[in-house]
Parts: structure tokens; sequence; C-alpha cells
């Protein structure tokens, strides 16, 4: 559901749609910690309660967080 959500709504950033986890990925550059807190509700939203968990515990990690979990779950899409 990270790389194909269904019935979800994109989250619009600096006028950019971000419709799934590779376009977050892909535009992480343009977030900064102060967004962490809003990319886990996201990533929740989307699906993935473990990985909005860990930016929770960790916001400062949160860029880290995404790319690990992008790097574990791509290969499987």
């Amino acid at each position: 559901m990270l790389f194909k959500p269904e019935d979800k709504n994109p989250y619009i950033f600096n006028g950019k749609p971000l419709k799934d986890f590779q376009d977050l990925k892909d535009y992480l550059v343009a977030f900064t910690e102060r967004e962490a807190i809003w990319v886990a509700s996201w990533i929740e939203y989307l699906g993935d309660e473990e990985t909005a968990s860990r930016i929770r515990r960790k916001p400062k990690n949160f860029k880290n967080i995404i790319y690990d979990r992008y790097n574990e779950l791509s290969p499987h899409i």
C-alpha cells in the first residue's frame, strides 16, 4: 500500500502532490525536522504503522528511517 495506495489522498507539499512512499523518498530533501511528525502521520495513513512509530520515537532521524524502510521494501514491489 505504501507504493500504490488506493483511495488515499496525496499530501501536497510546496505545491507538489506526493502520492506514495516513492514520491516521499524522492522529495525528502525538501523536508525539515519540523515536518517529521506530519510525515509519520501520513506514512501511518498509507498503512505503515511501524515506520510511523519509529519516526515519532526519533524525529531527528526521520530521513534515515525513510531511506532505510524504502531500501527494505523496494525489492518487493
